[in-house]
């Protein structure tokens, strides 16, 4: 089953976003007015019925309390997917054309809009149902109840709306979703100790995609139950984010075709279900370059001459900060993975620091030549992190801040700015 959810996963990429849960939602209140007018049809004959009088309703108001639920969620509904089409058009223009990847995933919006899809698809089925003979008081309840709960839900999204064009707001969201993605990096598992001198065997057998696409993940115990299980050894030769051509090569094994007990176009779908390839990089679970560059699109549309806004591009490096925070206090993690016996299973190319500090903090070093105070607050981000980095890192820091203090030499600004510049960022050896 491990092996299969993969491909689901990819099938599924396609159909996400304001599709999925929205329809989910309103399939599940249509089939609850199919469910409450059974329901109803049984109660009719019953006693019970009659004497809850808070659901007898006669048939005239039926229909007028049915159709204005009806209308009204319809309407609403229109009005919802204006405002997001709005919201979109400003982030695209003001802040970053990829953000819209992730309005779409919003659960507040596709919850909004599958409660006013699934009330106008519930009022509607029971008003088909109602006739003179036959008033359906306990649906026309519940549609009461849906109808209440909706316009709540519509306050709450008009809320989150409002709050979602904040650009503070976002800037924090996507700097806690990179967090996320380097803290994975530097936690360690225990079956991932292995010995820094053992290597891999000769790998003879190459596998390649069928397909062009972003590498957005990888299932990583698939890949070592896989290796385990038939005494294989793999090497990944791309990491999450990259690129890959149709018929690029993606991997290495030692494969063995009289070995093996399957047939090798079996084993090399079996083996790339366990990658998800996606046409678009904004779906990446593990991609963490991609998370930076968010980070660096939207500050450097700010610091543009267009935009001229410094105080965002600052958040956006205050916010990378706080998501480089832990990774600097450790090593990323070692990317070999070794079964329950020591041995050395699967190698997959991973991140290093010096290039995660060269795309976070290179782009913006040369847009801020002439704007003293990103600089500053530039050189301030990097020395917060040098304080609480590792040995390792705090080489790689200080890399980058004598790069920013070359930087700020070919600016043009006074000598006394100059004079400030190399002195606060001058770190003593």
């Amino acid at each position: 089953m491990r092996l299969i959810s993969p491909v689901i996963k990819q099938r599924l990429a396609s159909i996400r976003g304001l599709v999925t849960v929205p329809g989910g939602i309103v399939l599940v209140l249509w089939m609850f007015a199919v469910l409450f007018v059974l329901v109803d049809e049984w109660l009719r004959a019953d006693i019970y019925l009659k004497k809850i009088n808070v659901l007898v309703v006669d048939y005239d108001t039926a229909l007028s309390v049915l159709g204005t639920i009806a209308a009204g969620a319809i309407t609403t509904l229109s009005l919802v997917y204006s405002l997001m089409l709005v919201v979109f058009t400003l982030a695209a223009g003001n802040i970053a054309p990829r953000l819209l990847q992730r309005f779409t995933r919003d659960s507040v919006s596709q919850v909004t809009a599958g409660m006013l899809g699934g009330t106008f698809l519930f009022s509607l089925s029971v008003l088909h149902q109602t006739r003179p003979d036959f008033v359906p008081g306990l649906s026309i309840a519940v549609a009461f109840v849906l109808s209440a709960l909706t316009v709540l839900q519509l306050i709450y999204f008009v809320h989150e709306v409002s709050r979602s064009v904040t650009i503070d707001e976002e800037i924090a969201e996507i700097s806690d979703g990179l967090e996320r993605r380097l803290n994975r990096l530097i936690a360690l598992e225990p079956n991932q100790e292995s010995s820094k001198d053992e290597e891999l065997p000769q790998l003879n057998y190459d596998i390649y995609v069928h397909k062009s696409g972003y590498l957005t993940n990888m299932d990583e115990d698939a890949l070592l139950s896989m290796a385990v299980e038939h005494d294989l050894k793999f090497r990944i030769l791309e990491k999450p984010g990259n690129f890959l051509l149709k018929g690029q090569k993606v991997a290495s094994c030692n494969f063995d075709r009289s070995g093996v007990d399957f047939e090798e176009e079996k084993f090399c779908e079996t083996f790339l279900n366990m990658l998800t390839i996606a046409e678009s990089r904004g779906a990446a679970n593990d991609d963490v370059e991609y998370a930076i560059n968010m980070l660096i699109e939207i500050a450097l549309r700010a610091l543009s001459p267009g935009v001229n806004d410094t105080f965002t591009a600052i958040a956006c490096v205050d916010q990378m900060t706080a998501a480089f925070n832990e990774m600097v206090k450790s090593e990323l993690r070692n990317n070999e993975f070794v079964d329950d016996n020591g041995n050395l299973r699967v190698v997959i190319n991973g991140y290093e620091a010096a290039d995660i500090f060269n795309t976070a903090f290179s782009p913006i070093r040369r847009a801020c030549r002439d704007n003293f105070l990103m600089a500053q607050n530039l050189g301030d981000a990097i020395l917060r992190l040098h304080k609480a980095a590792s040995k390792e890192h705090k080489k790689l820091l200080e890399t980058q801040l004598k790069l920013l203090l070359q930087e700020c030499e070919q600016a043009n600004w006074l000598p006394e700015d100059n004079d400030f510049i190399i002195k606060r960022y001058t770190l003593e050896t």
